[in-house]
């Protein structure tokens, strides 16, 4: 049994500052509790509850006993689990998040959405404690998220967190791609990707209702698209439809700017989305159109796909919620360290599945999806060992 990533793993965690005072008198080292939690949650064991009997079955769990080089292992009570994971240092932990999925993603194709967590303030009970949210930072290309930025109060305070996670050296790589919701159409935001050198694909809604008007009128004012992509031939379906997208980009041929914005600096294309979903059940049709801008030339099949693959985030939102449980999970009290641990666990699914989505998992009649390796991992401690050596 390879132990080699695990070690590395755990000395990793021994850098989170443990807040309890007294030194010399603990007895379940921070960094064995944020390992054991780690592994309990995929086993599948989403809440405190489930951890804490799962670690108490697991005292000689021998894969534990082999890393943390004991031969006995001291599990504290479920009160005492739970103070410990609500008092870690957030930032300290998002630091070791970053720099272990760092060698596992391109850091090209971003997409960037917030996510409530339903659990922070269940039923309104705890109204002194803020409702929290999450920042999800997503390479689009390997579909892992490796970043996070927290938010308080309002999921408005996703655009604070977007211009702070601008300014982090991070996030400094050139000619990145953004993708992001209408919510994030913001001029400051929009106009400090273009000075850093990198690009967006930015919906335009009613938030921003005058550069959606200036949009449209724009398109209007052109005969024929610069490009057009009709997907048709590919037979998507999507919930029980048939869908269908034409992608038109409008561009200008004898300059940068498409459109000229007195508050937005750098548009040069605008790519209009009219998608037509046929139920498989009813025949109903629907046709939506939809409107982004970039600040950067593309033809229309490539941005089709930039589009399409910024809802990778939203699937690992959906992930978050079927096999982490997240929107079940009561954590009124710092609720982030706990949801650092979650994308830990759901991106060590996603490599896993990257690697073998084409192969059988440990039957010949198992294919590879993430609900099946989660699954397997609830009976397999050696493979959840080889999730956390790949």
């Amino acid at each position: 049994m390879k132990l080699k990533q695990k070690k590395l793993l755990l000395q990793e965690l021994k850098t989170v500052k443990d807040f309890r005072v007294d030194k010399h008198k603990i007895l379940y080292p921070l960094h064995e509790i944020l390992f054991m939690t780690l592994f309990s949650l995929l086993k599948g064991n989403t809440t405190f509850k489930e951890m804490h009997l799962w670690m108490e079955f697991s005292a000689n769990n021998k894969i534990l006993k082999k890393v943390f080089d004991k031969k006995e292992i001291a599990v504290p009570c479920k009160s005492t689990l739970h103070r410990i994971l609500m008092n870690i240092d957030n930032n300290e932990l998002e630091k070791i998040f970053r720099r272990y999925f760092k060698k596992f993603i391109e850091k090209k194709n971003i997409a960037v959405d917030g996510k409530w967590l339903n659990g922070s303030d269940i039923n309104a009970q705890y109204k002194q404690q803020s409702h929290n949210a999450i920042l999800n930072i997503l390479d689009k290309d390997t579909k892992i998220v490796f970043a996070h930025r927290f938010l308080e109060h309002t999921k408005k305070s996703e655009i604070a967190a977007f211009e702070g996670l601008l300014k982090d050296n991070f996030f400094a790589d050139d000619e990145q791609i953004f993708s992001f919701d209408a919510l994030l159409t913001q001029s400051e935001i929009l106009n400090t990707i273009d000075t850093q050198g990198s690009f967006y694909i930015a919906k335009v809604k009613g938030n921003q209702k005058l550069l959606k008007e200036k949009v449209i009128d724009t398109v209007n004012n052109f005969i024929n698209s610069s490009d057009s992509f009709n997907d048709e031939n590919l037979n998507i379906t999507e919930r029980d439809c048939r869908v269908t997208r034409v992608v038109d980009i409008f561009e200008n041929r004898d300059c940068d700017r498409v459109l000229y914005h007195p508050n937005f600096n750098n548009i040069q294309s605008i790519i209009r989305v009219t998608k037509t979903s046929k139920s498989f059940k009813t025949g109903e049709i629907k046709t939506t159109t939809e409107y982004l801008i970039a600040n950067y030339k593309a033809d229309a099949q490539e941005f089709r796909e930039k589009i399409l693959q910024h809802w990778r985030v939203e699937t690992y939102h959906y992930h978050l919620d079927n096999l982490m449980e997240e929107d079940d999970h009561i954590a009124y009290v710092n609720p982030f360290s706990i949801s650092i641990l979650r994308s830990f666990a759901l991106n060590l699914y996603q490599i896993y599945f990257n690697s073998h989505k084409d192969e059988k998992i440990l039957s010949p009649r198992t294919k590879t999806t993430m609900a099946n390796i989660s699954h397997c991992c609830k009976h397999d401690d050696l493979l959840v060992s080889n999730l956390l050596e790949q």
